[in-house]
């Protein structure tokens, strides 16, 4: 079961409910919520969160938008949602599976390959690999519309559009080694074909352009072109 509940419909609906409060007509706050202008007298669950699960995927799973789970539960860092923590799911009846995100085997990258850098601090909510009877060719970091997406390595600007199917504003860098890395869905492109960019640098900033169902970064990694498992050159994560 789904809950399509979006922050568009209920902001205005928690500012109705907040002036009914104000004039005695409804209870303004049972205490559950991180958000103090939210009223959980709408109904809901919490969602305790369990190793693996990733405000995405849990998003995703209730049918709530992220932003609405940031928002009602007050969170400043949606990659950082500690194990145990409750989540309030507004509009949802009952609690939900939400299947972890397992990374699987990572093979070791080829030798004299260079390793790179993580192009926004994130959790994978989307692995490398089959993925609904396609070949999902990247990983799928999620983050706010927005949050600074930056270069992996040093490189080269080969292209800076929105001519790619699906991806919406892409960069793709060209660095050393024939290795090639792709930023997807961003918002905003903030480089241009024949830059050169330093290792950390901002190149663009997250979005939902393209075949995006949620603001993310779809991050690939091609090794003389075809497609390999980023997490393999990435460094690994606590």
């Amino acid at each position: 079961m789904k809950f399509n509940i979006r922050l568009g419909i209920l902001i205005p609906v928690i500012m109705l409910v907040a002036a009914c409060a104000q004039s005695g007509g409804v209870r303004r706050d049972s205490g559950a919520p991180g958000h103090p202008g939210y009223s959980a007298d709408f109904g809901g669950v919490y969602h305790t969160v369990e190793k693996g699960q990733t405000l995405w995927r849990i998003a995703k799973s209730y049918g709530v938008e992220l932003e609405t789970l940031q928002w009602v539960n007050g969170i400043e860092d949606v990659t950082a949602i500690p194990v145990g923590r409750k989540l309030f799911i507004p509009g949802a009846r009952r609690v939900l599976h939400v299947e972890p995100y397992h990374p699987g085997r990572v093979p070791a990258p080829s030798p004299g390959v260079i390793r790179i850098a993580w192009p926004l601090t994130a959790s994978p909510s989307s692995g490398f690999g089959p993925r609904k009877g396609k070949n999902h060719q990247g990983i799928d970091l999620p983050a706010p519309i927005g949050t600074p997406v930056r270069a992996a390595a040093d490189g080269k600007v080969v292209y800076s559009g929105h001519g790619m199917k699906g991806y919406g504003n892409v960069v793709v860098l060209k660095h050393a080694r024939e290795i090639s890395t792709v930023y997807a869905h961003n918002s905003v492109i903030l480089v241009k074909m024949g830059d050169r960019v330093k290792k950390g640098q901002i190149i663009a900033r997250v979005g939902k352009t393209g075949w995006a169902t949620g603001p993310h970064l779809h991050f690939e990694v091609r090794l003389r072109g075809v497609p390999e498992n980023p997490l393999a050159y990435l460094p690994r994560t606590s």
